[in-house]
């Protein structure tokens, strides 16, 4: 959700650093003679110089030390307390803030920045609830504070309230039509409520002020990738990768994207670069299997197939990956091996039934295939090519009812679909009910009329049996 300005980019920057180190080599100085003062001198404004100079330049528990120094001698200072609970927050002592920021608000109940702060240290709390009532009383004072609207927006993201987060972002955007950040937190609520082009505008608009955002032309790419516009997506990945080369995540999403518009060899150039960057990914290798899969290359499908299981032995993906590629090869107890296994982690996933069933089909299992294919077509009621699988598993195991019943099925499910008939007709035909049988082949002759032949039942029937036998 952070918005990433101090990125590393092309360019000498030099000069600007030199000026930068000057500045500060100064600021020091001066500093340092502020320090040996306050030995003497316990001049407030000289304090306040020192904690801010400390606390800029993130040496924050040289801050405290100063202002509790500065607390000793101003205890009713507002904002002595108000700046000790923001650098106990930098410390990452949160409860300890809260403290200091209550003490500040009993000084000065009016000071909304107190509440936005003291808001923030709650979030960073988890204590969300209290955070927004913080954020709330800041708006009561200030209905157009964007920065208690903005960070109010922040909490109601992370209590996945992307409703309100969003009329938060759009609210600072109705006072400050310029700030990137809105734009990119919005971009981000917009994806999440499935306002896709809404989502990519904002991101769009997020880069007009900040185009060297690694991280949002990174985001842009999910959303476009989303909308099935893969080229752009691998546009917005180009982009991500051109700031920020190592970022494994892009990496494989751009290979995703790739891989989407049938590009696979690209895509399996970016997972390997995704996998130099992040080691034995398991979502990386499985994608690498899934590429060289489709290419043909089971050998190697199997390979990386076999890496992610060991990364990662509860997906079950891999395992029905390895299982497809074993049934390609035609080893169809291996096959059948992986997908018990993924059967055993994903059981409601009728894919795999299916092929663990054609598999025990092939090796003859007809009875296990039986309870396989049963299972396809529970967890798949109108998959009309597994009815009639079901049905020719059934006829195999010599269940011709429950066969008949199958083919029925997938008829009713297809009926333009010419194979299921000519499986009944052999039904009829093994039951000596010789006129429903040809009536099956002259139906499916119908549909499709090139497989029709001309044909005598007297004296060709063995002619016509063969036929059906042999489809």
């Amino acid at each position: 959700m952070k918005d990433y300005d101090d990125l590393d980019f092309f360019g000498d920057e030099e000069a600007d650093n030199e000026k930068s180190k000057n500045k500060k080599s100064e600021e020091l100085e001066k500093i340092l003679k502020l320090e040996e003062e306050a030995k003497y001198n316990f001049d407030a404004e000289n304090l306040e110089e020192i904690i801010n100079f400390y606390f800029d330049n993130y040496e924050f528990e040289k801050a405290l030390s100063y202002v509790n120094v500065l607390l000793d001698i101003y205890p009713y200072s507002t904002d002595a307390w108000h700046k000790k609970a923001l650098i106990l927050d930098s410390l990452g002592k949160f409860s300890e803030a809260i403290e200091y920021f209550e003490k500040a608000i009993l000084l000065d109940p009016t000071d909304k920045e107190i509440y936005i702060n003291k808001g923030i240290t709650l979030d960073n709390l988890e204590k969300y609830d209290q955070a927004l009532s913080c954020f709330l009383k800041a708006v009561e004072m200030d209905p157009y504070n964007p920065d208690a609207l903005f960070n109010m927006g922040l909490t109601y993201e992370k209590l996945e309230k992307f409703t309100e987060a969003a009329e938060c972002f759009e609210s600072v955007l109705k006072i400050n039509s310029e700030h990137k950040d809105a734009y990119y937190e919005l971009g981000y609520c917009f994806d999440f409520l499935d306002m896709l082009s809404e989502s990519i505008n904002a991101y769009d608009e997020h880069l007009k002020y900040s185009p060297l955002n690694y991280t949002a032309w990174y985001n842009r790419g999910i959303v476009l990738n989303r909308t099935g516009k893969f080229l752009k997506a691998i546009e917005s990945y180009e982009m991500c990768l051109a700031l920020r080369s190592n970022f494994p995540s892009a990496w494989y999403n751009c290979g995703n994207a790739y891989a989407s518009i049938g590009r696979l060899h690209k895509a399996i150039e970016c997972y390997l670069k995704s996998l130099e960057l992040k080691k034995d990914d398991p979502f990386t290798l499985h994608n690498l299997g899934n590429a060289y899969e489709e290419l043909g290359d089971f050998d190697t499908a199997v390979s990386y197939f076999s890496e992610a299981i060991k990364a990662d032995h509860y997906n079950y993906e891999s395992y029905y990956g390895r299982g497809n590629c074993y049934f390609n090869f035609g080893s169809y107890d291996k096959a059948i091996e992986d997908f018990n296994s993924a059967i055993i982690l994903c059981k409601d996933y009728s894919e795999i039934w299916y092929l663990k069933a054609d598999a025990e089909h092939a090796l003859g299992k007809v009875d296990d295939a039986v309870k396989s294919y049963s299972m396809v077509v529970k967890l798949d009621e109108k998959n009309y090519d597994a009815w009639y699988d079901y049905g020719c598993a059934l006829f195999d195991a010599k269940n011709l009812t429950l066969s008949m019943k199958a083919f029925d099925k997938a008829i009713k499910l297809n009926p333009d679909w010419h194979e299921p008939y000519y499986e009944k007709a052999k039904i009829y035909f093994m039951k000596e009910n010789t006129e429903s049988g040809i009536e099956m082949v002259e139906k499916a002759f119908e549909l499709n009329p090139s497989d029709r032949f001309e044909y005598d039942l007297d004296n060709d029937w063995k002619k016509l049996l063969q036929f059906l036998v042999n489809r």
